[in-house]
This record gives C-alpha cells, structure tokens and sequence, in this order.
C-alpha cells in the first residue's frame, strides 16, 4: 500500500518527512523473520558539521608563527618588509542552531538543531545492512520534496543504516560493491560534487510504523576565503586564487565514513571573489579534499591588486585542513605601525617595523612569545658592539651579570633625533623613533595589555597600540631591561624599555610601560640594556 508523503517546511529550510510503504528486498539470503513488516519513514533534519564551532588544538606558538589559541584559531604570520606582514587566520564557523520539525506526527513541538537545511531536490540514498553479518539487505534513493517509495525492514531485526547524498540533484547509480558486505562498501568522491555528506544509524524497527532522524554529516572540509587590505587601499581584483592541498579522487567507506584513496593532486581549489573595490572581500565558500593529518601545510595563493598596485601573496604552510570541518579563513595585510598625530587624518600614521631589534622576524609579530623580544641595546650603540649589546638568544639563556658589560655611557650624537647616525642599528630606511614620536604614539593611540605582568621572567605581557577602529596595530612586548652597572636581567614580562634616540645632558629617553602606565622617561644612565623598536624614516 502506498502512504501519503508529507513535506513539513518552516523558514529556514525544508524538513522532508518520508512515509514509506512496501518495497522488496533484494536480501535473499536472510529471509525475512516471523515479527512481520516494519515500515520506516526518514525525517532529514539537515546537514552539519563535525568542528561544532572548534579546530583541532596545536599545542603553541613555533619558529613560522603558527599558533593555535585558547578559541582555536590557526595564526601564521609572513613578513612582507620590515614593517608589513601578511596574517593567515583559520577559525571555525560556529554553527547557529536551526529549528526542524520534529520527526513525531502526533506533536507540533519543534526542536533546535545545529546545522544547515537540506534544499529541495537534493538527492539522497539510504542503504540498510543486516548487523547480524553486514550484508546488503536494501536501498532506496529520495529525492527531498518529493514523493517517495517506501522501505520495508523487518521488524525486530538490527540493522545499520547508512545515508549518503552528494548535496545536489544527482546520484550515481548504486554500485555491487554497496549491494555486498557492509564491511567492505565505499563510494567515490566526486570531484564535480564535493559536497560529500554522510551518517551511520543503527537502527531496529519495533512496530509497524517508524521514525528515523537523519543529519547529514559533511565529510570535505569548508573554507571561506576573506581578504582585508589593512587600509593599503581598496582591492579591486583578485586572480588566481587557490587553496591547497586539494584531491580530485578519494573513496568513502560507507561502514566509517573514512575517506581515504587521496592520490591525485590538483592544483588547487580554486577561489571566486565577489565585491571588489573594497578593503574586505570575500570568496564564495569551497569544499578542499585534503586532510593534512594535524599538520600545517595547507596554503594560499592569489594576484591581488590592491591601490592600482599588483602583488602575488602566497602563503604556504600556514594551516591546518580537516576533514568535516567548517571554517573562515581570513588574510590580513597590515602595515605595523602607529599614528604620530591626530588619528583621524591617515597622513599622520607612521611605519614602525613590526619587530623589535633582534627577535625571530619569522615570528608572529602580534603574538607575545619568546621569539619576538629582541636583543637589548645600551643607548648609543651598535649592534653586537661589545659590552653595549647582547642578543636575544643570550638574554634568555642568562639573567645574571653580564662578564664584560661596559658601564661608561656612549657620547653625545651617537644617536640623534636630526638625522640617522652611523651607530644607528635600525636598518635601511628606519631608525630609533625620537622622544617625541614616542610620546605622539601614547597620544594618539588606543592602549591595550594582555598577559600576566607578575611574574618576572615571563613572556606573555605585551602592550598593543590600536587603531580608532581598535585594530592592533603595534605590539611591544615586555622585555624587561638590563643593569646599568653589571647587565643583569630585571622585570621581564613586568616591564618594557624601549630607547628613544634622544639625549639628555648624561642620560637619555626612553618609552616605558607596566600593567597600569605607558610614559616617556629619562634615565640617569645610558648603558642601561632597553629594547629598541626602529620607525620608518
């Protein structure tokens, strides 16, 4: 007897309830028991994602500036220049829950599910197995919102029910390895239609009529490519764009819903963006076959033309892929500096390179960590000049006094704020930022601080300078300083002292910070050991 389907909709999607009549098995080999005919209906919730709003956690931030944080977000960082950077960010979509109708005919009640509406037309396939032995028992393909033959399972047998769609209006005719043993079905990922979705139900029908939810699980990972131009300008193309790795080929197994067979290489998955001539544009979203296993090798490339100028960025080994996972990934440009006078007019923003002297450029410049404090200079001098300087890898390896460090001050003019001395050790086309631009930057600028800033001998405090649109501009970590007298190290992670170029009579100033004050000061004493942080010239 054939039964009414009903569609149930509501706004945010189409809920298909399938009431299924008779159909025949073609599992001849268990013959049908003696508790009679059950049929099933199916009632598709929707589809999700496997994240549920987290990525896989990578322990901390390594030498490339890749980073997983405490919300897992994927951080890698690429220094352009000195003080330009490109930051690739990978963070998961959190899933909004949608309402669906409940699978149950006798209540109007209606439940919150995460995940997105199966559209109509979509087609799906349902493939029931004996649990008993794995066998193929029997399929059926649905096509959501339309009529539909029924399924007939044997009441009071066990059984796991598989449900496969590849998220559009077509599927593959069934193949003989689905219609044999559970233990060894897969299907073909298709290139043409990435959007492989999945789920495994044990299931024993217990009367006559019967209800089955099903949420189609994505199996290929989601990447929605967003570009932001840093206020470099407005992007107005964008070519090329790729994603990678990604496979054209894979088999699924429908007992795991595992894809493994990943052989064939393409060249990418390819990025279309929309909305240009802006400083933010987004690509439309792409499904990429590739797992990376934990690793960060997942890349991007593109041609931008941001300001009337061309560029291809390409960022390599900079996050992770995981399959079933949803996520934006975001690329900032940015240029590292801050505004030395009134922040409303652009003109007054000024370069600062993104490091401090000495630290690990490969490092994520807006991220507090070892890597990023530099050396420590005494006022005046070069860089590696004996007794005035030490480096950032014999900072952190010793706090004790320093065999050697020389307690005379350096002379008038070795630094100065008119023009860049021989002894700057900023380099070419940057130089240490004078007293006054040290102040303009406490001026115009918002203030932020993160970190503990108690325990000495840390590297997590660090004070940002924002823009008025509260975008990190300019992070100085706090290095702490070395003594005048004898170059041991104080106040690391409490403190920061970073030189000015300009002098005082004996002494010299300096900007310097803790958790609750951001100043210019002057100090008695020049062969103090500060860090510098050079600014255009």
């Amino acid at each position: 007897m054939k039964k009414k389907v009903h569609l149930i909709r509501n706004t945010f999607g189409i809920t298909a309830l399938l009431f299924l009549g008779s159909c025949r098995s073609t599992d001849t080999e268990n013959p049908i028991n003696g508790n009679g005919i059950s049929a099933v209906s199916f009632n598709l919730l929707g589809s999700d994602f496997g994240d549920s709003g987290k990525l896989s956690g990578q322990a901390s931030l390594g030498k490339g500036g890749i980073l997983n944080s405490v919300n897992d977000v994927q951080r890698h960082s690429v220094l352009i220049t000195p003080s330009s950077v490109i930051t690739a960010e990978l963070s998961p979509v959190s899933s909004e829950s949608k309402l669906s109708v409940n699978a149950s005919l006798k209540s109007n009640s209606q439940a919150a599910i995460s995940g997105d509406p199966i559209t109509s037309g979509v087609k799906f396939r349902v493939i029931a197995y004996r649990q008993s032995n794995g066998n193929y028992h029997t399929h059926e393909d649905y096509t959501v919102g339309q009529p539909a033959v029924p399924m007939m399972l044997d009441n009071g047998a066990a059984y796991n029910i598989i449900v496969y769609s590849y998220g559009t209006t077509n599927l593959p005719l069934i193949s003989s390895g689905e219609q044999n043993n559970l233990s060894s079905a897969l299907v073909n990922y298709d290139d043409n239609q990435r959007d492989f979705m999945y789920q495994k139900i044990p299931f024993t029908p217990t009367s006559n009529a019967n209800t089955l939810n099903i949420t189609l699980r994505h199996k290929v990972a989601q990447i929605t490519a967003i570009v932001n131009s840093g206020g470099m300008g407005n992007i107005t193309n964008i070519t090329g764009g790729l994603l990678t790795p990604h496979y054209s080929n894979g088999a699924v197994s429908l007992s795991s819903g595992t894809m493994s067979g990943r052989t064939t290489l393409s060249s990418g998955a390819a990025l279309s963006f929309s909305g240009l001539n802006t400083t933010t544009v987004t690509a439309a979203p792409v499904f990429v076959n590739a797992d990376t296993g934990g690793n960060a090798t997942g890349g991007f490339s593109a041609a931008m033309t941001i300001a009337g100028i061309t560029k291809t960025i390409s960022l390599p080994n900079s996050f992770k892929i995981t399959p079933e996972n949803k996520s934006n990934l975001t690329i900032n440009l940015m240029k590292c500096g801050a505004y030395i006078g009134p922040n409303t007019d652009p003109a007054n923003y000024k370069e600062f390179m993104c490091h401090n002297l000495g630290a690990d450029t490969s490092a994520d410049p807006f991220t507090p960590a070892a890597a990023t404090h530099g050396a420590k200079y005494q006022w005046g001098a070069q860089t590696g000049e004996a007794g005035r300087y030490i480096s950032q890898a014999d900072d952190q390896s010793s706090s004790g006094s320093i065999s050697g460090w020389n307690s005379t001050s350096k002379p008038n003019g070795s630094w100065s704020d008119n023009s860049k001395t021989s002894n700057d050790p900023c380099p070419s086309g940057y130089r240490v930022p004078t007293r006054a631009q040290w102040q303009s930057v406490i001026d115009n600028n918002n203030v932020e601080r993160v970190g503990s800033w108690v325990n000495d001998g840390n590297y997590s405090s660090a004070l940002y300078f924002r823009s008025p649109s509260n975008t990190r501009r300019l992070m100085l970590p706090a290095t702490g300083y070395r003594f005048y007298a004898d170059g041991a190290l104080y106040g690391r992670g409490i403190y920061g002292y970073y030189w000015s170029s300009s002098a005082a009579t004996s002494s010299a100033y300096y900007l310097d910070f803790s958790s609750s004050s951001v100043d210019v000061s002057i100090t008695f004493d020049r062969t103090y050991g500060f860090s510098v942080r050079c600014v255009a010239e």
